[in-house]
């Protein structure tokens, strides 16, 4: 069975071209398709785009408009300008206010308005592959041709596998380009590389490829037209089977002597006369012309060799074909799955999310690794602002690129998804491993500076440096958000995080249990504080610690605590002092207090069920007194985090697959 490249018996090379024929096989820079493989950095400004065989405009005619000839710095903006842009710049993420001032940029036909407008958009949105034409348009309308092939260059190197922006990109180069200059095909020929290179394996490129043909039947160079079905014929694309029509009728309606270089026709020709039982060697003698290559002066014989020349192409092909067609038919349904192939903000449907992941299973099951980076791209395309399939992306390239997997995420973090915590966690992980450290501090640092008041990113940046040995900056960022914090609760979940790091990590008792007497003084009525208190007390030398622990005891006991809680405390003081205490007095005195209090709760219960009272705890503590209830065993506080509610303070409705809240699970019974 063949592979995808169907002349490999007559010298075809990898790329596609005829060998022997350099000129076309030098007009193949593989930038896009180097690009697309292997995930290098694909930036947005000239520098990065391919060479067209065409010197780029010189970056101070994009960057700075101001020293473009024929614009005024001066120039006032349009009236409404200003309102429109306003309600990007308060919401960048308003892509309606965006479509509005685009709109308005466009109407007014103001250049300086319209660059800046859309140079600010593409830094958002860059996949919305439309407005690089409106824009290389509206650069065109102006006569700045130089400036509308570089803002094509920008767009394709944001979108690569966009097949409508070759397409028109393609087209505006022979619309600008001098017809007769000898150059002009160089240049367009490279184009259609670069694009099929880039955007030539995509399931929906048929209408590329058709161009490409198109365009290589008009410059009547009949052999690079069988080059490039040698190449689309082995792609599962949609248009599969008309490809393959078109090539027959390709083959049928012209000489192979035409169709193939010297070295594939005298190769066929060889093998022809072999089946047929003559000698490769039969020539006559003397002769200095090597066999195969001799004319045919018998007609009859002429016209049968051209058939049977015709016949054994298409039949070579018809073998690459069949094998294509059961391709295409395993991506069918996942292809027919796919509803919006282009960039939208509005949410996709549950369905052609899973149509996508499923795809992408299957394809990294059963395909190269250049199918399955392609489908990521075209998914990414779609689902850009779905981190899942960016994670997935970028955990496939794991196995594959360490350049790679850095690409994916920074695409992820710094473009489409610069407000997703997850995909920012794994980045800065992600460059943790490679040794990467002060790369991780800045990545959590700079996520954290545009998204404020996440507890899991201050959590992460802890646990980085104290990974690292740096306790100091890790208590340092501890102290830093519980000083900034904007609720007295939210402060208290930090100075139990201090704690804790003070504690377990750096030994030092007196100053985690200073730290958090200091929150209860801040925050009396958080029995998460006691309950962290009585944790560490007893983790300690529970003679040593009495005293403490009794304080502890004795200030939840009579601070404001409600009833419950209290009674709940009351319990537990009585039991640790009936399993650890060394004063029986102090026993016998705080079960009369327990006694006291029950005698208070079961008042107050009478009172509301005569209605004179109504003890407002009851409802509104409910999950605090479920929390204390836990029981003291063998000296250690069953402290579940789970119940603490860690979650509440990452003030983000998403869901939290690091569950935090099992950082400290129970002690060992």
């Amino acid at each position: 069975m063949q592979n995808s490249t169907p002349m490999d018996a007559y010298s075809i090379s990898s790329n596609g071209n005829p060998a022997g024929s350099s000129e076309v096989a030098t007009e193949q820079p593989a930038d896009f398709r180097t690009e697309i493989m292997n995930v290098t950095e694909m930036e947005q400004s000239p520098d990065g785009s391919p060479s067209l065989n065409e010197e780029p405009a010189d970056e101070s005619e994009i960057t700075n408009v101001g020293e473009l000839p024929g614009t005024d710095v001066e120039a006032q903006f349009p009236a409404e300008y200003e309102k429109f842009w306003k309600a990007v710049e308060d919401n960048l993420q308003d892509f309606t206010g965006w479509v509005y001032l685009l709109q308005y940029v466009e109407q007014e036909n103001h250049l300086l308005a319209a660059r800046k407008a859309f140079d600010k958009f593409f830094t958002h949105y860059p996949y919305c592959y439309g407005y690089w034409k409106k824009y290389a348009d509206l650069e065109k309308r102006h006569d700045n041709i130089k400036q509308s092939d570089e803002v094509y260059r920008r767009g394709l190197q944001a979108i690569p596998l966009s097949v409508d922006l070759w397409i028109h990109y393609i087209n505006f180069l022979k619309e600008t380009l001098e017809p007769g200059d000898a150059e002009t095909c160089h240049t367009v020929r490279g184009t259609f590389e670069h694009a099929v290179l880039a955007a030539g394996t995509d399931f929906r490129s048929d209408r590329l490829w058709e161009m490409y043909i198109n365009w290589e039947n008009e410059q009547g160079n009949l052999k690079e037209v069988t080059a490039i079905y040698d190449r689309i014929l082995g792609i599962p694309t949609q248009l599969y089977s008309h490809h393959f029509q078109r090539f027959r009728e390709h083959i049928q309606n012209n000489l192979p002597r035409d169709l193939l270089t010297a070295e594939q026709f005298i190769q066929l020709r060889r093998e022809l006369a072999s089946v047929n039982g003559h000698s490769a060697d039969d020539g006559p003698p003397g002769d200095d012309l090597p066999s195969g290559i001799e004319d045919i002066t018998d007609p009859a014989k002429l016209i049968t060799e051209i058939e049977n020349m015709r016949h054994r192409l298409i039949e070579i092909h018809q073998e690459i074909f069949n094998h294509n067609e059961h391709e295409v038919s395993k991506r069918w349904t996942f292809e027919e799955g796919i509803k919006r192939p282009y960039f939208h903000v509005k949410p996709l449907e549950k369905a052609q999310l899973k149509n996508w992941k499923e795809y992408l299973e299957f394809e990294i099951e059963n395909g190269t690794h250049e199918r399955v980076v392609v489908l990521f791209e075209r998914c990414v395309i779609s689902c850009a602002l779905y981190e899942d399939f960016w994670i997935k992306y970028a955990k496939y390239m794991e196995n594959h690129s360490t350049e790679g997997v850095r690409h994916v995420y920074s695409r992820a973090c710094t473009i489409h998804l610069p407000k997703k915590p997850m995909v920012h966690m794994l980045w800065a992980a992600f460059e943790e491993q490679q040794g990467n450290i002060n790369e991780a501090r800045s990545i959590l640092k700079t996520f954290e500076e545009c998204v404020l008041g996440l507890a899991m990113v201050r959590l992460r940046r802890v646990s980085l440096e104290r990974r690292h040995g740096n306790m100091e900056e890790a208590e340092c960022l501890l102290q830093d958000a519980m000083r900034n914090a904007k609720s007295s609760n939210e402060s208290s979940f930090y100075a139990i995080k201090l704690a804790r790091h003070l504690f377990k990590i750096q030994k030092n008792l007196p100053k985690a249990r200073k730290v958090l007497w200091e929150a209860i003084e801040r925050d009396k009525e958080n029995p998460k504080l006691y309950l962290n208190l009585l944790e560490m007390e007893y983790s300690g030398d529970l003679k040593q610690n009495e005293e403490s622990i009794l304080t502890c005891f004795d200030r939840a006991l009579h601070g404001s605590l409600p009833m419950k809680m209290r009674i709940t405390f009351s319990q537990r003081k009585v039991e640790f002092l009936e399993d650890f205490g060394s004063d029986v007095n102090k026993l016998l005195d705080a079960y009369d207090e327990h006694q006291a209090l029950l005698k208070e709760q079961d008042s107050l219960k009478r009172k509301a069920e005569n209605g004179s009272e109504e003890p407002d705890e009851k409802k509104a503590h409910t999950e605090d007194a479920t929390l204390a209830s836990t029981q003291l065993i063998d000296g250690d506080m069953q402290a579940n985090q789970a119940a603490y509610n860690y979650s509440a303070w990452y003030q983000y409705n998403y869901q939290n697959p690091w569950n935090y809240g099992q950082y400290y699970p129970p002690p060992p019974t």
